[in-house]
């Protein structure tokens, strides 16, 4: 009985500091400058473009998030992809993703690191699997006036 009391105390506790902290997250956001908006808008959208896909457009799919992607990932993501062609196509695997929070880890003049959660649909011949949420560390170089993919660690 004291077990259970502990630990509905201690999920009150940790409720209590997800709002604190979402409220705290929210706050610093609204005070990030331009260039910190800037570097969390392109990781949201580079994020979305990396885990959306479709079977019948895989090359388009792939291109775009190439277009903006830089070695060591860029060479990893080449790898990973042209294993995975012919099992998406066989599949007629489709992916649409949802960026439901992002907030930066670090930044820099030259380099972001951005940690997103992500929902994730799939469908396939088998079907269609319900939204999975994933947490995604996007770590971006600034080169050029551009940020690029430099590292993804899906965790």
């Amino acid at each position: 009985m004291i077990a259970s009391g502990v630990l509905v105390a201690d999920l009150m506790v940790a409720g209590v500091r997800a709002h604190d902290l979402a409220s705290r997250n929210a706050r610093l956001e609204h005070g990030f400058s331009s260039f910190e908006r800037g570097a969390l808008r392109v990781a949201r959208s580079y994020t979305v473009a990396f885990a959306t896909y479709t079977y019948d457009d895989l090359d388009a799919d792939f291109a775009a998030t190439e277009a903006h992607s830089v070695d060591p990932f860029l060479s990893q993501y080449r790898s990973k992809t042209d294993l995975l062609r012919s099992t998406l196509v066989a599949a007629k695997a489709s992916s649409t993703a949802k960026v439901i929070s992002a907030g930066l880890a670090s930044i820099s003049a030259t380099r972001a690191v951005v940690d997103l959660f992500l929902d994730q649909t799939i469908v396939n011949v088998r079907g269609s699997q319900p939204a999975a949420t994933q947490r995604v560390e996007l770590t971006m170089v600034r080169r050029n006036g551009r940020w690029l993919i430099s590292n993804v660690v899906l965790k």
